[in-house]
């Protein structure tokens, strides 16, 4: 697509998705660092375009958020007119305490509505939400709310984990708090300055309406770090007017969300995908969103499917991981559900192997609903390619308006500017080689210009593409889940095993050999190891650099992990070895 085409396209996609408050002068970059940055000139209320504009069009009583609980009888739908209310009475409380324009303000929170009442409080202040993932070590919040300037941190008492309740480790010192108390324990470490969330709420019933802050296209909306599953995390700024158009874009595009249907990505909120898919999109598309605080598998393995039955769910975003693991507790839970509503389902993250493709499509799609992968990056701000829903490793197709290609040197490349590209880094630096965006991601580029992903090099001095060696392990028919990461001089490759499975002797011998066979190359050292469960980010995502220090008999640092245990685990018992 040349620069004018390019300038026309997104000008009629930016016009029929968003309310504007002011136009542009031009709606596309000519280059990723050109400073006019996205829709030049142009302001709007991101807030309104969530929910003031559907009440407007007489959509006041249709839910908006429907929120479950981990325990079975803790749930809530709230319509767009009482999640408006609630959100102008979080701006003004927070408006009361100093924040503005442009001011950052942390969040730590469980998947709760105060999560997305907070987030949505914040765009109407046009202040800036700083999320951080359920579990990151006090110590890094302390870092990340320093390095930002937070001004105020919003968290929670704590969450619930298979039925108990779990206490939060709060950062120390730090800006003022404000507490949501969501399992009634006493604060680790109190502090005369803390506020909590229901007590200063209440103390404002029935405000009146506050009027959203309308800012730049190019003003900041959010900071997100990325998970760091390959490298150090980087602090992204996400512009309001890029993000929002972008995020709207791909969900319609690609995922076909619209008004009437609800909408679940079980990505968590503090993460791009939950930002995109979780909350913006969905609203902004006049849709409903579904929130689940809970672990999929309790109390039974069952409980995500009942919750996508009960709720009529139509787009299902998922992950490789979530999927490897509701593998392997077997077929019967899901093949109990129907699920007549459901039209579409989305893996997002890393690539969703054949195996586990085939493994929805047959017992939870039921051949009613097409699974395909998509693509994105949080520099991305959310999804850019989506595959086809044919069996095997799928290639991606860029949405339209994407510009995308493999290099010759084999990686994937941006070639054009994007709307969701970040707008600028807190910690980090991105890529701009020759103008163009260098993704990080290896990839090939199929006869019919399609793309396939082959995953990050992490071999110094070789462009090995682990995704491949993962690929082949989890396509056999007793592995959920696989994992390639390089340790010391070798590839180690740890997997997983589905529930129907029985262990066999001599399985991990198979395993190497089935990488030998079908992955091209110069020959490597290999080890394969057959583990109880892998390690894995709060986003869903396989830990890989933790895994990377596992193979190098090293703990490392396990304060991103969902479960730290799982570490332990594997430098106690490093699972079986065959080289």
């Amino acid at each position: 697509m040349n620069a004018h085409d390019r300038e026309l396209f997104w000008d009629e996609q930016a016009r029929e998705l968003l309310t504007w408050t002011h136009p542009w002068t031009r709606a596309c970059p000519t280059t990723f660092e050109d400073p006019a940055g996205w829709f030049d000139g142009a302001s709007l209320d991101v807030s309104a375009n969530c929910l003031d504009r559907h009440i407007a069009s007489g959509r006041a009583d249709v839910p908006a958020l429907i929120w479950q609980g981990e325990p079975e009888d803790d749930a809530l739908v709230v319509t767009y007119a009482r999640l408006l209310s609630d959100v102008s009475r979080a701006a003004v409380v927070l408006k009361g305490l100093g924040v503005g324009k442009g001011s950052v303000v942390g969040l730590s929170l469980p998947a709760l509505p105060e999560l997305v009442v907070s987030m949505l409080a914040l765009a109407r202040l046009g202040a800036v939400h700083l999320v951080f993932p359920a579990g990151l070590s006090p110590a890094r919040v302390s870092e990340r709310l320093e390095a930002c300037g937070a001004m105020l941190f919003i968290c929670a008492d704590g969450f619930f984990k298979a039925g108990q309740p779990v206490a939060v480790s709060q950062p120390e010192g730090g800006p003022r708090r404000i507490v949501v108390r969501r399992t009634g324990q006493p604060l680790k470490d109190p502090r005369p300055g803390d506020l909590w969330w229901r007590e200063v709420m209440d103390a404002h019933p029935n405000p009146m309406v506050l009027p959203g802050a309308v800012v730049s296209a190019s003003d900041p909306l959010f900071i997100l770090y990325t998970s760091g599953s390959s490298g150090h995390p980087k602090g992204v700024a996400h512009s309001a007017g890029g993000f929002l158009t972008a995020c709207a874009y791909s969900a319609r595009q690609a995922f076909g969300v619209g008004p009437g249907m609800t909408m679940w990505c079980q990505a968590e909120p503090g993460w791009i995908m939950g930002h995109a898919y979780a909350v913006y999109a969905p609203l902004c598309l006049g849709a409903t969103t579904l929130l689940f605080e809970g672990s999929p598998s309790y109390p039974r393995p069952d409980r995500i499917w009942r919750i996508a039955q009960r709720h009529r769910v139509a787009t299902l975003i998922t992950t490789p991981a979530l999927t490897g693991q509701l593998m392997r507790e077997g077929e019967a839970w899901p093949a109990g559900r129907d699920l007549p509503a459901l039209k579409l389902m989305v893996s997002v993250g890393e690539k969703l192997t054949p195996e586990s493709r085939g493994w929805l499509a047959r017992t939870v799609g039921k051949g009613r609903a097409p699974v395909v992968d998509a693509w994105g990056q949080t520099e991305t701000g959310g999804a850019l390619m989506v595959s086809g829903s044919q069996g095997g490793l799928a290639p991606l197709a860029p949405l339209a308006g994407v510009d995308a290609s493999a290099g010759p040197d084999g990686r994937l490349y941006l070639d054009s500017p994007w709307p969701g590209m970040a707008a600028r880094l807190v910690e980090g630096s991105l890529d701009f080689s020759a103008g163009r965006y260098n993704t990080g991601d290896l990839a090939r580029t199929t006869p019919d210009g399609l793309i396939v992903i082959q995953g990050r090099s992490e071999l110094s001095g070789t462009d090995l593409p682990l995704a491949a060696v993962e690929a082949v392990v989890a396509a056999q028919p007793d592995v959920a889940e696989a994992a390639a990461v390089a340790g010391g001089d070798q590839v180690v490759v740890y997997a997983t095993l589905r529930a129907e499975a029985a262990e066999t002797p001599g399985l991990e011998a198979v395993l190497a050999e089935a990488v030998r066979r079908e992955v091209p190359g110069p020959e490597f050292p290999l080890a394969v190891r057959i583990v109880e469960e892998l390690p894995k980010t709060r986003s869903g995502k396989i830990a890989r650099q933790a895994l990377r220090g596992a193979a190098e008999g090293r703990m490392g640092d396990v304060s991103g992990l969902a479960d730290p245990s799982v570490m332990a685990a594997l430098l106690t018992d490093p699972g079986k070895l065959f080289g």
